[in-house]
């Protein structure tokens, strides 16, 4: 057994030995489209010269200084691009190291905004039935994700929570099930008590959890005004959905939302180091000035200077490159090839998404929308025979729904490449559906 601890202790995994624009390549040669981003991380594409570059330059400055003793000015530089990226009076941002530290920091620091408002009750932080927050004991307190729960058992919080928007799988019309889910946001803080619940945290788009659960127009906006009724902070939980994966800067942006506080991280830095950061509103960061003058925040690496060169040279390139715009019209295209291949194949069921993060699910009647049964991991093996056809997906999906994937290609993707990555996508899943015994169209 290799020194190297896996994740699964019983597979074997290729060696990767470069990685170019979308593409990676193994030891022996194979190379594989990255079409997902490998945790929907990759924004800009691997071996971007102007990353390594600034990566190199900063290296030669300086690569460490703590948070407490000095600032040093890719952090600040970083916190002013990212802050005037951000919707509203988003003015203020910490660096933290990844994605889980970011929600759990997001809790924190919603938890001494209201005890520094006179309202040390209100402690509660409220998420959803199928969400992924993170694998910190608080950002898993926060999610709604049984498979990563159990483990912790006992040792995380009980917090209540809300449905997730997954219409695919409702008898009402759809404009009922908009406000029913709404609604039912409304009720659970009520149930829960106002007084105690110091925050809502959401993702715009369901990723690992849910495959790409994307909810009506107009959900995220009516959940703030919910929020705002009962005196309550709304979390955007962006870690997948930041920093362009959905066509805009932030995925909030599409329902006009300012939430309280935008998690960010995997896409800010595009895989090239770990960072990850958390925008706070004006009022939030005054709150907390004004009351004990001191923010929940800190982590020996912080705001570190060479990651932070490296995220900004990460933004930098997706500005001077219009890379939004190139989101938006692959996104199109992908939708529409994604598309083509359920009309086809009538196991690939709802198709779901926005900008470049798409996904979909597997079904063994499409009439009942029945799943294949959970133990046999459609997910996993449908990544596999993908994997085998030189395509990098993502599963999700909780059991007893652990039958999706996710696309997400890196936001440079070309035309050509999401030809090849859907013709890659169509070999994985005629492979998959012998597995399976499923329909394979002529």
């Amino acid at each position: 057994m290799s020194s190297l601890l896996k994740a699964n202790f019983q597979t074997t995994l290729p060696m990767a030995a470069h990685a170019r624009g979308v593409f990676i390549y193994d030891s022996s040669g194979k190379d594989y489209l990255d079409g997902s981003g490998g945790a929907m991380t990759v924004s800009i594409g691997h071996g971007v010269k102007e990353v390594l570059d600034a990566m190199r330059a900063q290296a030669d400055k300086v690569c460490f200084t703590y948070r407490a003793q000095f600032s040093n000015q890719p952090a600040e530089d970083l916190a002013d691009a990212l802050t005037a990226l951000a919707p509203g009076d988003l003015n203020h941002v910490f660096f933290v190291n990844s994605g889980s530290e970011g929600t759990e920091l997001a809790m924190r620091i919603a938890i001494a905004y209201w005890r520094d408002r006179g309202q040390p009750t209100k402690t509660h932080i409220l998420g959803r039935h199928i969400s992924y927050h993170g694998m910190t004991m608080g950002a898993l307190s926060m999610s709604g994700h049984e498979a990563r729960r159990q483990d912790y058992s006992d040792l995380l919080h009980p917090f209540a929570l809300a449905p997730a928007p997954y219409a695919y799988r409702s008898e009402l019309p759809p404009d009922a099930y908009a406000r029913s889910i709404v609604e039912r946001w409304d009720a659970v803080i009520q149930e829960c008590g106002p007084d105690r619940v110091a925050a809502v945290i959401v993702e715009p788009v369901v990723g690992a959890a849910g495959g790409a659960l994307t909810p009506p127009p107009g959900y995220l906006k009516a959940l703030q005004d919910i929020c705002r009724k009962h005196d309550v902070l709304l979390i955007a939980d962006e870690v997948i959905t930041g920093m362009g994966r959905c066509g805009a800067w932030f995925a909030c942006e599409h329902d006009g939302v300012t939430p309280d506080m935008i998690v960010t991280a995997k896409g800010m830095s595009s895989g090239y180091t770990p960072m990850g950061a958390v925008l706070l509103r004006e009022p939030i960061v005054q709150a907390m000035a004004q009351g004990s003058g001191i923010g929940p925040f800190g982590h020996t690496f912080s705001g570190n200077p060479l990651s932070a060169a490296v995220c900004l040279a990460v933004v930098n390139y997706m500005r001077q490159h219009k890379i939004l715009d190139n989101v938006r019209e692959r996104g199109t295209q992908l939708e529409q090839g994604l598309r083509a291949l359920s009309q086809r194949y009538a196991w690939l069921a709802d198709v779901r998404g926005k900008g470049l993060l798409w996904g979909f699910e597997f079904v063994t009647d499409a009439q009942r929308r029945t799943p294949p049964p959970a133990a046999l991991k459609a997910n996993e093996r449908f990544a596999a025979h993908c994997r085998d056809a030189g395509l990098i997906v993502y599963p999700a999906g909780i059991a007893p729904y652990n039958n999706a994937a996710i696309v997400a290609p890196p936001l440079v993707i070309s035309e050509s490449e999401v030809r090849t990555l859907l013709q890659r996508l169509e070999a994985g899943m005629r492979a998959f559906a012998q597995e399976f015994g499923l329909d394979i169209p002529t």
